[in-house]
């Protein structure tokens, strides 16, 4: 990177916050891809279908200590979003549609689905 170029060093990092609000599509992605990794981490595919206001520990999908910490590594790996480390009291994980909404506006460029 040439640090004379205009604009060069600026802006936001990997996973740090974008300005305004994620896109509907940006949302949706990580919603189902959220989805799909618990359904394969599971072996449930009924949560494939997950709505968003559905309780990850407890309630439809029941989470344990280990497929939680499961699905915050692959968070990590896939979006750039440490969730545990950026939401010290884990009130992302509340519900689908909360974790979805909390790592889509943290999210950066380069994470995939």
């Amino acid at each position: 990177m040439n640090p004379a170029a205009p604009g060069a060093g600026h802006g936001p990092g990997p996973g740090a916050p974008r300005a305004g609000p994620p896109g509907e599509d940006g949302l949706a992605a990580v919603t189902d891809g959220l989805r799909a990794f618990l359904a394969s981490a599971t072996g449930r595919d009924e949560l494939r279908h997950l709505p968003p206001g559905a309780a990850l520990f407890g309630g439809a999908v029941g989470l344990d200590s280990l497929t939680g910490t499961l699905l915050l590594r692959e968070i990590q790996r896939r979006y750039g979003v440490d969730v545990a480390g950026e939401d010290l009291n884990l009130d992302s994980l509340a519900t689908l549609g909360t974790l979805a909404a909390f790592v889509a506006q943290r999210a950066g460029p380069g994470a995939r689905p």
